[in-house]
């Protein structure tokens, strides 16, 4: 077997020494010229290190790939495993006549040391080259919209080194071996992500978006610690690789009920950080950050940790110890997906801020992915072994698909907004644009022949969110569908209706609310001065979103070339299961040439008629406007530019004005019922609290304080500094000795 080289250790390692290397520097020469025009305040250094990290990640998922090729054989989790030792001790035993002594290391004893350690397997190195590629292309991206700015001179050092930790806590989390070092990485992306989002703290509501980040995200981090110490509790250890063992070894000795717990836990957790329902609400705020931010966050890197965590418990629920003991953490998984699906599309067809859409886009996205796991976890627990490897190689391929579709969606937002921006500056209007919103979609309009190279960007990566035919999230987004109807007709999960029925739904709706926005955006006429002046001119923006969109277009040739089987090989290898299953592409295939079950076509054949039809042309019959006389689309869009006239369109403004449309404006009210819960119960435990700890802890406190003081008060009024004072309380305490000693004298 080809070992693998330790420059892996070296591609989380990278961005992590760049965090203070960025941030000392800029304290020291951030008045420099060649600090911030040469080096861009550490921007290229950041771009620099995560530029290598990306070569040293192709070049481990290159030899990672190797061993088919070259042994002949299958890939297992394993094979990849590197452990380096940071402590290494004896251990002290109990002997038979009850002392202790240190038992030293020896073939004859177990080893014991503190480890770090690499998982590397296909699951590992799929999300690790996302994070990777993702953050390199966004660092780049950064140098074109954040250095330009003005407003930002003299602080960017900050945002470069904050950007590198988070993207090697990313890349950490996904090589970890272990859930104890995962949750490690996990708590830095946590703070990192605080820190990134309350970037322009100055603003008050930037500053409050990233608490409500901190702390939302910090209640499903309880639970997840909760839940490791549970399988820490059962396992006595956090290690895939033992816990493996303990699994196939002796897992009739553990407690089921414990682990099912755990893992439910632990899902909780991953609600958390991945904004599902009901701890989705920070992410729609963290918008507050900057562009990149939001590109790093909502597609490279933090809302795919809770994905990559439930990835991680397909071993344990589909060892054989725990089948049909643990269905019910996949069941919970697909009906929270399924939910938070349907309701993030919803609140989408009402926003106007161009980034919320996209927010709430990934949000119902990252469900349809907890859809594909929950159903994969419930099929791996229940014996259903094709079905799981189905849902699971659709789900990672869907996780793929979105991150590089949205990475591209949010960048190409920016460069709207970042055009917007400048063309605002440049209008001598005087006070009339102070508070003028460049991210709001009503100011916009007409931008589709001004900003060609972002028009067809934000085309291309719609479609695939929306999953037109032929592009990367259509094969991905008919897996995980056609899973879930497969759960439900053909292996009998009745429990599976809500979800199947939701994400279907959901799938219609993305077509609609994805093509509003697009058509909001570059159709019509411009709708303010400041998108009349807009002009596709800011070197560094163009290369990452004309990167994104070849590899987005790619989805049809890693289809073909069964990436979606080739990202979770092994994951089910050391439990009997064929790592060698390619059905995903069969199934998709059949079900739209009618070669397979008539349900599958009957699925597959609806899913593509309401998401990529009737979805896309409503909301073309509504928003799509042509542009301005002398000024046309690209010449990709020669297909839609007959659908676009200025004839009398559907009047929506009775559907925009009802207490439906008003309650999605206001996101379903959770916000205003956990600012209501939290002043009601939080903040008056916390008043509770406080007048505790003044009345009981302080006034004990200023008790112990007042009897000291008084003695010292009794004390110093003997101390008179007379001699005969001293003489009389000597004489007073010899009589006093001499009465004690002499007999009878008491």
């Amino acid at each position: 077997m080809t070992e693998l080289h330790p420059y892996v250790v070296f591609i989380p390692l990278l961005p992590m020494l760049a965090f203070p290397v960025i941030l000392i520097l800029g304290q020291l020469f951030n008045n420099r010229e060649w600090w911030r025009k040469g080096l861009k305040e550490g921007g290229w250094i950041a771009v620099i290190t995560l530029g290598i990290s990306l070569i040293f990640t192709l070049l481990l998922l290159a030899e990672v790939w190797d061993f088919e090729t070259v042994e002949g054989k299958t890939y297992a989790p394993d094979e990849g495993h590197i452990t380096y030792t940071w402590l290494e001790h004896t251990r002290m035993v109990e002997t038979e006549n009850g002392s202790f002594e240190f038992v030293e290391l020896d073939s004859t004893h177990e080893r014991w040391s503190i480890d770090f350690g690499f998982q590397i397997d296909h699951l590992s190195m799929t999300i690790l080259f996302v994070a990777a590629f993702l953050c390199f292309l966004i660092a780049w991206f950064s140098l074109g919209y954040m250095n330009t700015d003005e407003s930002n001179a003299g602080r960017l050092h900050r945002f470069y080194a904050e950007f590198a930790l988070f993207s090697s806590a990313m890349m950490g989390m996904v090589l970890a071996d272990s859930f104890l070092w995962l949750f490690i990485f996990w708590e830095i992306m946590g703070l990192c992500s605080y820190l990134l989002i309350g970037f322009y703290y100055e603003r008050p509501s930037a500053a409050s978006a990233a608490k409500k980040a901190f702390l939302t995200t910090r209640v499903g981090d309880v639970f997840l610690l909760i839940g490791l110490l549970m399988l820490f509790d059962q396992f006595g250890t956090l290690s895939y690789e033992r816990m493996d063992h303990i699994l196939q070894e002796n897992g009739a000795m553990l407690s089921v009920d414990v682990i099912r717990a755990a893992l439910i836990l632990l899902f909780v957790g991953a609600v958390g950080k991945s904004a599902q329902f009901p701890l989705h609400v920070w992410l729609p705020d963290a918008m507050e950050g900057p562009t990149p931010v939001s590109a790093l966050i909502h597609a490279a890197t933090m809302v795919n940790a809770g994905l990559y965590l439930v990835a991680r418990m397909f071993p344990i629920v589909a060892a054989e110890s725990m089948l049909h003991n643990l269905e019910i953490v996949g069941i919970i998984i697909a009906w929270i997906g399924g939910i938070t699906a349907l309701m993030a599309a919803a609140i989408a067809f009402v926003q106007m801020d161009l980034k919320r859409v996209l927010a709430y886009s990934t949000m119902s996205q990252l469900a349809y992915i907890f859809v594909g796991l929950g159903v994969g976890l419930w099929a791996a627990n229940t014996g259903h072994e094709e079905l799981a490897l189905l849902s699971f190689g659709a789900a990672i391929f869907h996780l793929f698909n979105h991150a590089m579709a949205k990475g591209m969606l949010f960048m190409a937002s920016g460069s709207v907004i970042h055009e917007m921006h400048h063309a605002h500056h440049h209008i001598d209007d005087g006070d009339e644009h102070d508070d003028f919103d460049a991210q709001s979609m009503e100011n916009m309009g007409g931008l589709g022949s001004k900003m060609p190279i972002t028009t067809v960007a934000m085309a291309i990566g719609s479609a695939s969110i929306i999953g037109l035919p032929l592009i990367g999230g259509f094969w991905s987004k008919e897996g995980i569908i056609g899973a879930a109807w497969e759960s439900l007709l053909v292996s009998g999960g009745l429990v599976m209706l809500v979800p199947a029925i939701l994400v279907v739904l959901t799938a219609a709706m993305t077509g609609f609310y994805m093509t509003r926005m697009w058509a909001w955006t570059f159709l019509g006429r411009p709708r303010s001065e400041v998108a009349a002046h807009v002009k596709e001119s800011t070197p560094f923006i163009r290369l990452p979103l004309q990167v994104l969109t070849i590899v987005t277009l790619l989805g049809i040739v890693l289809f073909g070339m069964g990436m979606d089987s080739t990202m979770v090989d092994g994951t089910f290898s050391n439990h009997g299961h064929d790592s060698d299953h390619h059905g995903f592409t069969d199934i998709i295939i059949g079900a739209l040439t009618g070669h397979g079950h008539a349900y599958n076509a009957i699925v597959a054949w609806t899913t593509i008629f309401l998401s990529s039809v009737i979805g896309p042309l409503y909301a073309l019959r509504i928003y799509g406007r042509p542009l301005p006389q002398d000024e046309y689309l690209p010449n990709s869009f020669t297909l839609i530019t007959p659908l676009l006239t200025n004839r009398s369109h559907y009047d929506n403004s009775k559907w925009a004005n009802s207490k439906v449309a008003n309650a999605l404006r206001r996101r379903l009210y959770f916000d205003e019922v956990y600012d209501w819960a939290v002043m009601k119960f939080i903040t008056g435990g916390a008043m509770l609290a406080a007048l505790f700890d003044k009345k009981a802890i302080d006034g004990l406190i200023r008790k112990m304080s007042s009897t000291t003081l008084r003695a010292s008060n009794f004390m110093r009024s003997l101390t008179t500094g007379r001699a005969t004072d001293y003489l009389v309380m000597v004489g007073l305490g010899v009589m006093a000795l001499g009465l004690l000693l002499l007999p009878g004298a008491i």
